[in-house]
């Protein structure tokens, strides 16, 4: 009885934190399929177009809704998250994104011709350049400190 008083209800005593590179890379995808596509429409004709019923709407568009847009704060998240992927090489980028776009292992498989487990290395090889990449770019970063412009205010 007090083993269980000690731990949360409803979580397990030890939790793993979760990777934020494939999560990242997974909602830089979501964010991605919802973008608008940039096709071109056709010329436009003088005509309008007449709908006569709802449910000719509905078997025109095949029953299926477009996702909602992605918020502004998405689509820069999306941008330096796709700057990642330049870390890889070719071969893991091209896994690591069809990953995050959630292909599965088997489909992979099917057509790469490689083994998951050959594929599921080459994939967290991507991750560990991912994150290599995003720590030597947290040390190139400057260290701004808040007092750093209170010198700056009395010298002028």
């Amino acid at each position: 009885m007090a083993q269980a008083a000690s731990t949360l209800p409803g979580r397990p005593a030890s939790r793993a934190t979760p990777d934020p590179v494939p999560l990242l890379l997974r909602e830089a995808a979501d964010t991605l399929r919802r973008l608008p596509r940039g096709v071109a429409k056709p010329r436009l004709s003088s005509w309008p177009a007449v709908i006569r019923d709802s449910a000719s709407l509905l078997m025109a568009d095949g029953g299926a809704r477009r996702p909602t847009p992605p918020s502004p704060q998405a689509i820069d998240r999306m941008d330096r998250t796709l700057a990642w992927l330049l870390a890889c090489e070719e071969e893991e980028r091209r896994l690591v994104w069809a990953r995050a776009m959630g292909i599965s292992w088997r489909r992979l498989e099917d057509m790469d011709g490689r083994s998951h487990v050959t594929l599921r290395k080459i994939v967290a090889r991507g991750h560990d350049r991912i994150r290599a990449f995003l720590a030597a770019d947290d040390k190139k970063k400057p260290v701004i400190r808040k007092n750093a412009l209170h010198g700056l205010e009395k010298r002028l």
